[in-house]
């Protein structure tokens, strides 16, 4: 994986360490949650910035 991809996907990997998400579902599961919450606040947060 290149740098930028773990960038973008650490979020989710950091919450499924922390929950202890071992089977690959269940990671997958919380990884695109977390994912999907983090970076739609991210991008809400700058157009909100910008407009």
């Amino acid at each position: 994986m290149t740098a930028l991809t773990k960038a973008f996907l650490y979020p989710g990997q950091m919450v499924s360490d922390l929950l202890g998400a071992g089977a690959s579902d269940d990671r997958m599961m919380v990884r695109t949650l977390v994912n999907m919450l983090v970076w739609n606040l991210v991008v809400v947060l700058i157009v909100v910035a910008v407009y």
